[in-house]
């Protein structure tokens, strides 16, 4: 029932309702303008009510928007006259009330807009501070990466020229072991020829001996001579003896000194594969140093491979004096 007798409201309803009010020196509202009238919903008041407030100006600006009939009565036309006059003073206060209202809620949002900006600035400064910090570890990154990667191919081509050198010391290693076996099989073969030599010239010896016997009765002037010729020979063979025990002993001092070399090449070797070994541990370890190094550089010193280096280099000069 109350809905049929809201759509029944028409907008003359309203507007004359909200005169009224206004005249009473209230503020028209819907509920206001419902209880005058006595029915009407909400949703149907308040575009009426509103059109009604849009219109207002113009009817303030119109004097007669508010005047009486003509004819009507003088108290009649004073009440009119003070209403509209009270209406006018209640519809400017509630219009300076809206204003004032209208510009602190506009000074709140402007400080309130000033404070989010001035937070949304602390914001960006924040977030580019992290953002320089972060291209910063970024950039320390790539140089600890680089350092690393530098790293290990250096440790990759020492250990390559290690092991370059280790493969020459073997191929020496084999050619003086090919040179000692050269040496021992010469010097047996001329053992084996001042054996024979030896020998021959003890059988020679003993021959002569004998036919001298033999021809001592029958000559002895020859035989002096023949003595003497013995010992001449004899002296001969003595000296070639002699010559021949110290080539032997030379050639043993030889074989001497050449196994001495021998054993130093053999420990050079063995020394040349620990370092290799050493270095395929560094390079395998490489990469994980590069952490340890972004966080912490570590004092200029001379690094391993460069003491190895150089106590092989000592090494080569002092196996070479030998």
């Amino acid at each position: 029932m109350e809905t049929l007798r809201s759509r029944g409201i028409t907008r003359d309803d309203v507007w004359q309702a909200a005169d009224s009010l206004l005249k009473a020196g209230q503020r028209p509202t819907i509920e206001r303008i419902r209880l005058h009238l006595g029915r009407g919903s909400p949703n149907t008041v308040s575009p009426h009510l509103d059109a009604w407030f849009a219109a207002l100006g113009g009817r303030i600006q119109d004097p007669q928007g508010f005047a009486p009939a003509p004819g009507c009565p003088e108290p009649v036309t004073e009440a009119a006259r003070y209403l509209w006059e009270a209406a006018l003073q209640s519809a400017r206060a509630s219009a300076e009330a809206a204003l004032a209202q209208r510009e602190a809620a506009l000074v709140e949002a402007s400080t309130a807009l000033q404070q989010e900006r001035e937070a949304l600035a602390q914001q960006r400064q924040v977030m580019q501070a992290r953002l320089e910090g972060a291209e910063a570890a970024m950039v320390e990154l790539t140089r600890a990466r680089d350092e690393a990667t530098e790293r290990a191919a250096r440790a990759e081509t020492a250990a390559a020229a290690w092991q370059q050198q280790a493969e020459a010391l073997r191929a020496e290693h084999a050619a003086a072991l090919a040179a000692r076996q050269a040496m021992q099989d010469d010097f047996d073969a001329r053992r084996a020829a001042w054996d024979q030599e030896r020998e021959t010239l003890m059988q020679r010896t003993a021959a002569n001996e004998r036919r001298m016997a033999l021809e001592l009765d029958a000559a002895r002037v020859a035989a002096r001579e023949a003595q003497k010729l013995l010992e001449a020979e004899r002296k001969a063979a003595v000296e070639r003896l002699s010559r021949a025990a110290e080539a032997a002993s030379r050639q043993g001092s030889e074989m001497n000194r050449l196994g001495q070399a021998i054993a130093v090449l053999e420990e050079r070797v063995r020394q040349r594969e620990s370092l290799l070994a050493e270095y395929r541990e560094q390079a395998v370890a490489a990469p994980a140093e590069a952490g340890a190094a972004a966080a912490a550089p570590t004092p200029a010193r001379r690094s391993r491979p460069a003491r190895v280096a150089l106590s092989a280099a000592k090494g080569r000069r002092r196996g070479r004096g030998l």
